[in-house]
């Protein structure tokens, strides 16, 4: 608001995955002519100056031959980015026009652009996270490049300003020559609400699942189909092994199609998180589709958990695989100290990243499908083919993977190779497994969990959680305490036998968990331990 020779802009900065509103205050005095930016701004920043007095001058306006001093406030955090260009070009302006800009307009209203010499505003990164940090802050209207449209115009209950030139918003501010404004929503309209985690909040949303390959493709492997099924619908993490071939990689990338749509409070989660880490490429607008994230085991413990130097931590793939999927192939081939990293992101599904100059909580909410082979040749085990590798290789090779580790993995399932008849029999006639079923029985299992409290997924049930909600029958508790001794379980196991013991009656529709639903769960738990032994 302008107030005689001062104006104060809103603009926005990034912190770790945060937004927070920056100020742009502007002030004009008497003196000797000087253009000052104060407020720890950054690099780019501190070019503004040259940017933005070549803007005004070659946009038409006079540049003010007063004492200017632009203030970034709070003034005690750094600013980066070149966005701050046009609220520093718009403040001067405003402020020069002595009161001449309303007031009440510039109140909760946003300006970012990066200004070019002769006043063209050009397109910013992370455009989309400001924006919605700075709609969740209370702002209502923000001015942005024209080119930054298409990332930001389906959020709902906000109005954008396009501009292409700097003299379009000075005109708007001043009264000049007034914008029509750009109602955002979905496809035009006027949005949906946060929904919960089972139901979407647009048909491009709800569409997104038929973006993934179809379990129908796949021949034989049903019961790791089954497994993959109980996992996604309690949200388990899960392990496959077996040899090379067996399909372990084309059963992983078909496990975000089975999983329900983004609600609109994931799909701006996730929007955020991919902007911010400069992971969007080529698509615009809020993300509506599960992330399926699949790094190479070659990649750093950086790339994976997170970090960066600098004032900036660039979130990881277990980030950006929030609210999806991350495929972890060929588990053991990864270094170990990454694969300690992920003990914090299975149990807390956050990851504090702490850096000099830098820290931050990033959330990483996902899926956990992971692969590998029982032995460095991958065959062990295997009926068809004869394993190569010494007793002391194997071991060598299992070690790569802590105990620790496997034990925060909910289910562990064992894959052989696929016989003839499988591949050649129609598989409608040998199951209904295909993606549209899963999906289905999917979203009945997460309406019971629903019921239990938002959010509240099997995989995440606290102990006392499971007190309250995994009522057991008789024979259900006597072949738990059998599985308990026999297998020397930790009680992080047995816990997480129950809670797979939970998923399994919530897709059966059971109230309580019976028997089959114990035995079940203890199945996938047995490969853990070598598959040996019985009850």
């Amino acid at each position: 608001m302008a107030t005689g020779a001062m104006a104060k802009i809103i603009t926005a900065a990034i912190r770790g995955l945060d937004t927070e509103i920056v100020t742009v205050e502007t002030d004009l005095t008497v003196g000797v002519p000087k253009f000052q930016l104060v407020g720890l701004p950054g690099g780019a920043v501190r070019e503004a100056r040259d940017r933005v007095e070549a803007a005004i001058v070659n946009s038409g306006y006079d540049f003010p031959l007063r004492r200017i001093t632009v203030n970034l406030s709070p003034a005690d955090s750094r600013k980066e980015g070149s966005h701050f260009d046009l609220p520093i070009a718009v403040g001067v302006l405003a402020a020069a026009a002595r009161g001449a800009a309303d007031g009440r307009l510039l109140e909760k209203t946003a300006f970012l652009g990066e200004l070019s010499l002769d006043g063209a505003v050009r397109r910013v990164e992370l455009c989309a996270a400001m924006v919605l940090g700075l709609q969740e802050a209370g702002v209502t209207q923000v001015f942005l490049p024209a080119g930054n449209l298409a990332d930001v115009e389906e959020l709902p209950g906000m109005s954008f300003f396009p501009v292409s030139q700097l003299w379009e918003a000075v005109a708007h501010v001043l009264g000049e020559s007034p914008m029509a404004p750009v109602r955002g929503g979905f496809g035009g309209g006027d949005g949906g609400g946060d929904g919960a985690d089972g139901g979407g909040f647009s048909q491009g949303a709800a569409a997104s699942s038929d973006e993934f390959e179809d379990f129908a493709d796949v021949k034989g492997q049903e019961q790791v189909k089954r497994a993959l099924l109980v996992a996604v619908a309690g949200r388990h993490d899960i392990c496959l092994t077996g040899p090379p071939g067996v399909g372990k990689s084309m059963l992983a990338r078909r496990v975000p199609g089975i999983m329900p749509p983004l609600s609109e409070r994931e799909s701006r989660e996730v929007t955020r998180i991919h902007n911010i880490a400069g992971a969007m490429g080529a698509r615009r607008g809020l993300l509506t589709r599960r992330p399926y994230r699949a790094p190479h085991h070659s990649a750093t413990q950086v790339a994976v958990v997170g970090g960066g130097a600098g004032h900036r931590l660039i979130p990881g793939e277990v980030s950006l695989a929030h609210r999806g999927v991350l495929f972890l192939d060929e588990l053991p081939e990864f270094d170990r100290r990454t694969l300690e990293m992920l003990r914090q992101p299975l149990e807390d599904r956050y990851i504090d990243l702490s850096r000099i100059g830098a820290k931050g909580r990033y959330p990483c909410d996902f899926l956990l499908v992971c692969a590998m082979n029982p032995c460095p040749c991958g065959y062990f085990g295997d009926p068809a083919h004869v394993c190569t590798c010494t007793e002391t290789a194997r071991q060598r090779y299992a070690a790569k993977i802590s105990g620790p580790l496997l034990d925060r993995i909910d289910i562990h399932v064992r894959l052989s190779g696929v016989k003839e008849s499988d591949i050649n029999q129609d598989s409608v006639s040998v199951s209904c497994m295909d993606s549209a079923a899963m999906r289905a029985l999917v979203r009945k299992a997460a309406e019971a969990q629903e019921a239990r409290g938002e959010g509240l997924w099997n995989a995440r049930l606290t102990n006392r959680q499971i007190e309250a909600f995994c009522e057991m029958e008789t024979g259900a508790e006597t072949l738990l305490k059998k599985a308990y001794e026999h297998y020397a379980l930790s009680v992080r196991a047995r816990n997480k036998i129950v809670k797979v013991a939970r998923t399994v009656a919530d897709l059966e529709g059971a109230g309580r968990i019976a028997e089959a639903h114990i035995a079940e769960a203890i199945a996938y738990r047995a490969p853990e331990r070598g598959g040996h032994g019985g009850f």
